[in-house]
């Protein structure tokens, strides 16, 4: 069993907010547990990625920090997915998002899949 805590934030200067990425924290019992989740392709997993993914790509940040995990012996790591890895994550995940009928997020995934395409044909 794996518990999941999303954290949001915003920081006010000047007139504008800005939005902190939301950052996944996991508490898992090792590093195994971690990838078998991943070979496994929980759902839970496969939204928060993709969520995270979609929002760095809109944001245009070169990279993203989407799970902070630490284990039970105290050990961490982080997952983090760079800018040329997004494409990839999103076309690979697709399959799953259409498995578990999270269709508004399959289309907001093929939207940014295919402004990917146009960007390289350019």
């Amino acid at each position: 069993m794996f518990y999941v805590l999303t954290v949001i934030g915003s920081i006010i200067t000047k007139n504008k907010i800005f939005i902190v990425m939301a950052c996944h924290y996991l508490y898992l019992k090792d590093q195994r547990e971690f990838f078998n989740l991943m070979k496994e392709r929980d759902p839970e997993l496969i939204i928060k990625m993709v969520k995270c993914v979609l929002s760095a790509s809109k944001r245009n940040k070169a990279k993203i920090d989407i799970f902070d995990i630490t284990f039970k012996d105290t050990s961490s790591m982080v997952f983090t997915i760079d800018r040329p890895q997004y494409k990839d994550l999103l076309t690979k995940c697709l399959d799953d998002m259409i498995a578990i009928e999270e269709y508004e997020l399959c289309a907001e995934m093929k939207k940014q899949i295919d402004k990917k395409n146009r960007k390289k044909a350019l």
